[in-house]
């Protein structure tokens, strides 16, 4: 009798155990692109899990460089349990979503800073890089198209040196200008900041194409 009883009471705890775990909340988070334009946004969204309509949802970042989350924005959800949210990263940033105690998996979404290249004369040229900090000593690669071998040839590496603050804050414009001898008239020609100068906090971009 006492092991029946016993037997019982672990079922009933096991079937308790499961019903709880069965309700528990989970929070799911996705970035719409995880990887943008420096100045553009992306799309955060995601569920609560059992759905329950009009609940709060804090969306926090974490940039890169930074020690700390810091809140972005809160949404409500939907009768379904969905929300979503937009952001604008200035750098890489680190996203996740908070409702009560239940916190979502994080989801990182990278930077692309834009680069300009303008052409001034015959072999005279400017780069401009717009990002939300100073890329000052960063090193670009000039380059030039090859009908020939169908590729990008290097033609020179110049590194940015003048940094100027511009809008949006914290917008920065690192520049520099510099003359380059192009062996083919007319050429292609475009600038690129490579994964590796642009690391930690922005990847790989490539300016717009001019004629030499």
């Amino acid at each position: 009798m006492r092991r029946l009883i016993a037997t019982t009471v672990t079922a009933v705890g096991v079937l308790a155990a499961t019903a709880g775990a069965a309700t528990q909340d989970t929070l799911s988070l996705a970035a719409n692109p995880t990887v943008v334009v420096y100045g553009k946004t992306t799309a955060l969204s995601g569920t609560l899990s059992p759905a329950k309509a009009n609940q709060n949802v804090t969306v926090q970042g974490q940039e890169c460089g930074k020690p700390n989350y810091a809140k972005v924005t809160t949404v409500k959800t939907t009768s379904t349990g969905a929300f979503t949210g937009n952001a604008t990263p200035t750098v890489a940033t680190t996203y996740q979503a908070k409702q009560k105690s239940t916190t979502s998996t994080t989801v990182t979404v990278k930077v692309k800073p834009v680069v300009q290249l303008l052409r001034l004369a015959r072999g005279s040229y400017t780069v401009k890089v717009t990002a939300g900090q100073s890329l000052t000593n960063k090193t670009v690669l000039f380059q030039r198209y090859s009908k020939l071998k169908k590729r990008w040839l290097g033609v020179k590496k110049v590194v940015l040196t003048t940094a100027t603050a511009s809008t949006p804050k914290p917008t920065m414009v690192t520049s520099v200008s510099f003359k380059a001898k192009v062996v083919v008239r007319r050429a292609r020609v475009r600038a690129v900041l490579s994964a590796a100068q642009a690391a930690p906090c922005y990847v790989a971009a490539i300016s717009n194409t001019a004629r030499a």
